[in-house]
């Protein structure tokens, strides 16, 4: 297999030339905008109103869609062209009741409906690509700007027309038709400016519209937007995922029995994280997009539509931390609390049967005391990421009879999402505490793995005693409130010799000492061919109406996952790869290191080192040295200037490539009669789906070389590497699908509905479930060999990343819902929902048929000695499912009824209630929620409008939100983040019928998310955000 040839795309600065150039093109026109006032009527009675200005006609405008829906359907319209009520496509959608947002750096990024992150995403009503979710099924928008969609819909139930995708719902992307606008032209600019109150940059966004519609013969839409921002998203806490220890005073201390509370018993148990950290963290994303629209009136029955979606998104995560850490030593019992700085907690475990054994002493979760830091380091890390997407539609309706309609589709789209992550650990202590060495020719140590750093102390109990098999550095911390003190130790030993100075203030104490590249090159590939059609009956009583149609779908992902060598060649000349960057590091064979200790001062004299005080939530650090995670934006290209060549080399338990197609046909009949004197409307049909998959999951093989450009390196060994790619394991699999659905929506009066649906739904797993590699256990145990005499290394057990086998998520959903709409712009809405979902992924063992090393298939059980033509592996399966249940609460109303100011003002409120079951159990061994569900959400907004002036304040909040379990041995603790509650504001003004002017301010209050385990005590990571005033003029002629 060649290796990676990893290209860093260039997009910004040319895509930014050609918007601008769009931007001066677009000035030419004489353009007129001509602006109407939102209608309550029926859509299709406003066809061509588009142009929503201002909050309560937005607002009234999404209730109307609502309300004249056949589904149970909610909406968020812009307020005006390129303009959502909110910064991003996420917070705009978070208003919406049962929709539930994840952030990164303060934004809203990905969406769940109802608790569910199982969702489908549309763009005009069928299916797209999105750079951010290219192997999940979970909506990101992180990379879409806001300003390219006229509108959203939240479909919660289901009409047999629609795609099959989402479990819980489908969300649709709206953009601009021409024949939506008025006659002529329409333009429409705007410019922001956000300031964040941590950050020290400008941001900047700049977008244009140009439509024209001309009589509604033909017409188009272009629509162009260019931002950056850059967002505060300091960490205080653990390092890493889940890096963390069950601490036992009876064994796991500096010695045995050690009582590290002070309450007179050595039968006590701590969660030791094995590592703490204070981040300077930054998130900088450059977005570029364009889209189009183009309408023919062909003929008087025939209209001709085309549409394209393009984004692109380049993204720099960087880092900087402080780190006091354990080392991953057998003492992980490496503090001492004070009297106040644990918590302690009922001491119990689970067995395999699901029941609790109670035990002597408390688990406690630790908060303030001295740390026996074996590792400081100054952590530095940036990610570059770049995502790309391009989604086009081609559309033909035509009217065949006065009674028969129909469409022919064809949408294609294709997605990137390319990564590479750099990382640099540089220790401040001299790894004296832990044995590493620099070592050299036959592994002799000749140094400390940083000759310059500090080497500490013997570790104490807490009465203060020396235990002299430890040494360490004592970092004191205390987690109080929202704050992280940190006390570092004046006094050290270096060589020696007692050293007085701030621990961390001397560049000459640090010292680069490992660092190691990865990344990954995701690809999708779809297109869509459907035709539709729809026919009118004349006299069929409630039946007025049938829709039909067939679908063929077809995707391809592709994920391609690398490590980066560094090249090297050991003593004797033979040439290899290594992942660590590590100057204790050995080379294979010779044992020799091969990267010599960098020290701080030589890589300042080229620039790649900065200073830092910054760390929002931590105190008590000053000012540290670190290598600038800016200098690596480039990580592939810093890597190879720092340590030379590095090779890309595939990572198979990570890649593949997979081929889904859908064939599917649906049958839809519509219907609109009366029971007794009140109307009804609905529609009953069955969506049939047949899926096919074909699976290529690469198995990683136990060579212990690889050749690249003709040359052979060895990759064995503690380098980091793993074995190339020896085969790969094609699985063909399809199954089929009958999705019924019901929607009945009951007029009781004019202005109330009662609305029943059903349905069945089918949703594909993230690919990574269904394609991640495989590694096979192969020995020589089975005593075989070929007929050259070569022994043969039987298959004897697997593990599996993905499972091709996995049945996709299936769901029964049950919704009821009354909509009360009592005025123009008033509406009360209580929906109760229930999904039922078949099951969930576990962990479990398969029976696999898998090759030995000379391609036959035996199946060698190593405790029978017998072949039994297949080997257990352990991968994901499908599981036990369960249910999320619960009610929605809508509430709106313009105060239009008062007199004076009072009327000008209105107030949106919605509550969702969301409890739900999985598979899981916590500590306690309680059923925990599903995967990124709260049970409670809530949002309020209060507005005023009037002739100029119009302002919004509006709240959200989430109840905890269940991440997942920690399991460690026996115990099983689960996670959340902490609840959450922002705050945003917004005001703006219009000069006249042409300019207006607006700012807007984002997490008011500068809320945090805070992620815990088990209990609110034992926190595991603190995200702080900044808060964000945007400034934005917006001129339309």
């Amino acid at each position: 297999m060649n290796h990676i040839q990893h290209t860093k795309r260039n997009f910004n600065k040319q895509k930014l030339a050609i918007c601008v150039g769009l931007g001066l093109l677009n000035s030419v026109f004489t353009v007129h905008a001509q602006e109407v006032e939102a209608s309550a009527t029926h859509p299709d009675d406003a066809l061509e109103v588009i142009e929503v200005r201002g909050l309560k006609s937005s607002l009234i405008q999404s209730m109307n869609n609502k309300r004249f829906s056949n589904t149970i359907t909610d909406s968020i319209t812009a307020t005006d062209i390129g303009k959502l009520p909110d910064v991003t496509i996420a917070d705009s959608l978070q208003r919406i009741t049962g929709v539930q947002i994840n952030r990164s750096g303060g934004e809203g990024t990905s969406v769940n409906i109802r608790g569910v992150g199982q969702v489908g995403t549309t763009l005009n009503g069928e299916q797209m690509l999105s750079a951010s979710a290219v192997t999940t099924v979970q909506p990101n928008f992180t990379d879409i700007p806001s300003t390219m969609v006229s509108g959203l819909d939240v479909y919660k139930s289901r009409e047999a027309k629609q795609i099959s995708s989402g479990t819980s719902g489908v969300i649709d992307l709206k953009t601009y038709r021409p024949f939506k606008l008025d006659d002529g032209f329409t333009f429409n600019a705007k410019a922001e400016l956000t300031d964040g109150s941590m950050g020290d940059e400008t941001d900047e966004l700049v977008s244009a519209f140009v439509g024209y519609n001309h009589d509604r013969d033909f017409g188009f839409t272009l629509n162009v937007s260019v931002s950056n921002k850059n967002l505060a998203d300091y960490v205080i806490g653990s390092t890493g995922n889940d890096w963390g220890f069950a601490a036992t005073e009876a064994s796991t201390f500096a010695q045995n029995n050690v009582d590290a509370n002070g309450n007179g018993s050595t039968d006590d148990t701590y969660y030791a994280f094995q590592g703490h950290q204070a981040a300077n963290q930054y998130i900088a994303r450059d977005r570029v997009g364009v889209n189009g629209s183009f309408q023919w009136q062909v003929a008087d029955r025939v209209e001709l539509v085309a549409d394209v979606f393009y984004t692109q998104m380049d993204e720099l995560q960087t880092q900087a931390a402080f780190i006091a850490a354990q080392a991953w030593q057998g003492v992980t019992g490496w503090f001492t609390p004070t009297s106040s700085g644990f918590t302690a907690h009922p001491h119990q475990t689970k067995n395999a049967d699901g029941s609790i054994n109670t035990l002597p002493g408390s688990f406690n979760s630790f908060s303030a005391g001295v740390l026996q830091s074996r590792r400081n380091m100054a952590h530095s890390e940036a990610n570059a990421i770049d995502r790309e997407a391009l989604n086009t539609n081609l559309e033909l309706n035509f009217d065949l009879t006065d009674n028969l309609s129909g469409s022919v589709r064809w949408v294609h789209g294709k997605a990137t999402d390319d990564n590479a992550l750099s990382v640099v650990d540089s220790y401040i202590n001299s790894g004296s505490q832990v044995n590493a060495t620099y070592k050299g020719e036959g592994g002799v140590a000749l140094s400390d793995v940083n000759p310059w750093g500090y080497d500490g102390q013997f570790a104490q109990l807490p009465d203060g005693t020396e235990v002299e098999d430890f040494t360490m550095i004592p970092i004191g911390i205390e987690y109080t409130g929202s704050s992280q003190v940190w006390d570092l130790p004046t006094t050290h030993i270096i060589d020696g010799q007692e050293v007085n100075e701030i621990f961390g203030s001397n560049i000459a104490r640090y010292s680069a000492t490992s660092a190691n590249l990865t990344g990954a090159q995701k690809e999708a590939e779809l297109d869509v061919l459907r035709l539709d059609g729809k026919y009118v009956f004349d006299d069929l009583g409630p039946v007025v109406s049938s829709e039909f149609g067939i679908r063929y779908g077809k995707r391809d992902v592709t994920q391609l996952s690398w490590i980066g060598g560094v090249a090297r060649t050991n003593q004797y000349g033979d040439a290899f790869l290594s992942r660590w960057k590590d100057s204790a590091s050995q080379a294979p064979e010779t044992l020799e290191s091969f990267i010599d200790p960098i020290s701080f001062e030589s890589l300042d004299q080229k620039g790649l080192i900065t200073q830092i005080s910054d760390f929002q939530g931590a105190s008590g650090l000053g000012t540290l040295y670190f290598v600038d995670p800016d200098k690596m934006s480039d990580p592939l290209a810093w890597h190879n200037e720092v340590y030379g060549q590095n090779i890309q080399s595939p990572d198979g338990a990570n890649s593949y490539d997979l081929t889904e197609k859908n064939s599917e046909a649906y049958v839809q009949l519509n219907l609109d009669g009366e029971l007794g004197e009140m109307p009804y409307r609905g529609n009953v049909g069955l969506r049939y789906v047949k899926t096919e998959l074909d699976i290529n999951q690469s198995e990683l093989g136990t060579s212990g070389t690889a050749t690249y450009n003709g040359v052979s390196y060895i990759l064995s060994g503690a380098l980091g590497m793993l074995p190339p790619t020896a085969a790969l394991l094609n699985t063909e699999r399809e199954y089929s699908d009958v999705l019924p659905s019901v929607n009945l929506s009951l007029n009781l009066t004019d202005e109330q509905i009662l609305r029943f649906s059903y349905s069945k739904t089918v949703t594909p797993h993230d690919t990574n479930n269904l394609a991640g590699g495989i590694n096979v256990t192969r020995v020589l145990a089975c005593d075989l060999q070929e007929p050259d005499g070569t022994s043969i290394f039987c298959a004897t057990q697997a593990t599996q990343q993905g499972n091709p086998q996995l049945d996709p998520w299936r769901s029964t959903n049950y919704d009821v819902s009354y909509e009360w709409y009592f005025s123009e712009s008033g509406m009360l809405s209580v929906a109760a929902f229930y999904i039922d979902i078949e099951s969930f992924i576990g962990n479990t063992t398969v029976q696999l048929a898998l090759e030995d090393s000379d391609g036959v298939v035996r199946g060698y059980n190593l405790e029978t000695g017998e072949f039994t033509g297949t080997v257990p592996t352990t991968t994901k399966g499908n599981v036990d499912g369960g249910s999320v249940k619960g009610i929605e609460i809508g509430y709106q109303q313009g105060f239009d009824f008062l007199d004076g100011i009072w009327r000008n003002f209105g107030i949106t409120a919605n509550y969702t209630y969301s409890p739900s079951e999985s598979g899981d159990t916590d500590y306690y061994g309680e059923s925990t929620p599903m995967l990124d569900n709260s049970e409670h959400q809530a949002n309020f907004a209060l507005w005023y409008e009037d002739d100029a002036l119009q302002g919004r304040i509006a709240a959200n909040y989430r109840s905890k939100t269940f991440m997942s379990v920690r399991r460690l041995g026996s115990y099983e603790l689960a996670k959340f983040i902490e609840p959450t509650l922002y705050l945003d504001a917004s005001v703006s003004y219009d000069f006249n019928e042409n300019l207006s002017v607006s700012l807007q301010g984002t997490n008011l209050t500068e809320e945090t998310r805070d992620t815990y385990l088990q209990w609110e005590d034992l926190i595991d990571k603190r995200y702080i955000n900044e808060r964000r005033f945007t400034l934005g003029a917006q001129y339309r002629f």
